[in-house]
């Protein structure tokens, strides 16, 4: 590679971080995000003597990518949460749903992507966090491909109208009709709640995080059930079954329990989608290893716990850096 080469490699390769986050948003999975990430920039690589201007690398690096994205959107199903596609479970008693293992489930994404991450455009209207909260990803999810990708051009990246317009090859006319629709549905599916609460949630409440680590680690319902909302989720992909209500979640977890040894626990502490998160392990019996079984993420609101998305999607493992037996788990 000569000189211009190597600068121009090195600008690509600082927006990789934000191109996967991209990929992640468009698609709604952190393990095809990464694999799309890489065959964008494997893609611009070769196609860099189209690049008019160098000023121009990052829209069109993001032109590149949301075309990557909306080809892959054409092959698969929309990505979503349980709860976004079957009704609560009418017993919490029963057993788990058998498990869909066909990629339709919203995926958590490490935290480690957002060290990596480059600055949004002066025209972005979503911060960091809020742009990657699981509720937000969840609600791109309910928009047509093209309403998902303009959205996220605009309010995320941050590119102008022009910009997108000439990323989806359409009109500004149409790319400003499209952000309308995309913004008033996503407002839509949020309700009331505005973006920044997002954020918010994320600020970490280290006594309430103890105290919930300290009433799983003991088997101790009632301690778990006091630090949860009324109108609190659980859900445990793969499996389609999620429970609601802060009633039918204490049935449920004093069901698992109890059917659970002494010490069948262990967890450490990772992040998540800019949300507080844990790595589960479990013991099936006494004596036997503590297998990795989930990425458990919360949603705090008001100091209270909102939402448990307990993943069990193996993977997305790898992309935490998990090891698959926990040894000596750091409980803190």
């Amino acid at each position: 590679m000569d000189r211009t080469d190597d600068s121009l490699f090195e600008k690509m390769e600082s927006l990789r971080g934000g191109l996967r986050l991209h990929c992640y948003r468009m698609l709604g999975s952190s393990h095809d995000g990464d694999d799309v990430v890489q065959d964008v920039l494997l893609r611009a690589w070769r196609a860099r003597s189209t690049l008019e201007e160098p000023a121009m690398l990052r829209p069109w690096l993001y032109r590149i990518a949301t075309n990557a994205c909306l080809d892959e959107l054409r092959r698969r199903p929309r990505r979503a949460l349980a709860s976004e596609m079957h009704p609560a479970a009418s017993d919490p008693r029963a057993p788990l749903a058998a498990s869909i293992d066909e990629p339709v489930w919203l995926e958590p994404m490490p935290n480690t992507w957002l060290t990596a991450a480059d600055d949004p455009g002066p025209l972005a209207s979503y911060a960091l966090k809020e742009s990657v909260a699981l509720a937000f990803v969840a609600a791109l999810q309910v928009l047509s491909p093209v309403q998902r990708a303009t959205l996220l051009l605009r309010d995320v990246v941050g590119l102008s109208a022009e910009e997108t317009a000439a990323a989806l090859e359409v009109g500004v006319a149409a790319a400003n009709s499209a952000l309308f629709r995309a913004r008033t549905a996503v407002s839509e599916k949020l309700g009331a709640r505005d973006p920044s609460e997002f954020a918010a949630a994320a600020e970490v409440n280290e006594a309430l995080l103890a105290r919930y680590l300290r009433a799983w680690e003991e088997r101790d319902v009632d301690a778990l059930v006091a630090l949860l909302r009324d109108d609190v989720e659980t859900t445990m992909p793969p499996s389609p079954t999620w429970i609601a209500g802060r009633e039918a979640n204490a049935i449920f977890y004093r069901q698992a329990f109890a059917s659970w040894p002494l010490d069948a626990i262990r967890a450490t502490r990772v992040g998540a989608n800019g949300q507080p998160a844990f790595a589960f392990y479990r013991a099936p019996s006494a004596g036997a290893p503590h297998r990795l079984r989930a990425i458990h993420v919360l949603e705090i609101r008001n100091n209270a716990i909102a939402r448990i998305d307990h993943f069990m999607l193996p993977a997305v493992f790898s992309l935490f850096g998990l090891r698959d037996i926990a040894e000596s788990v750091d409980r803190t």
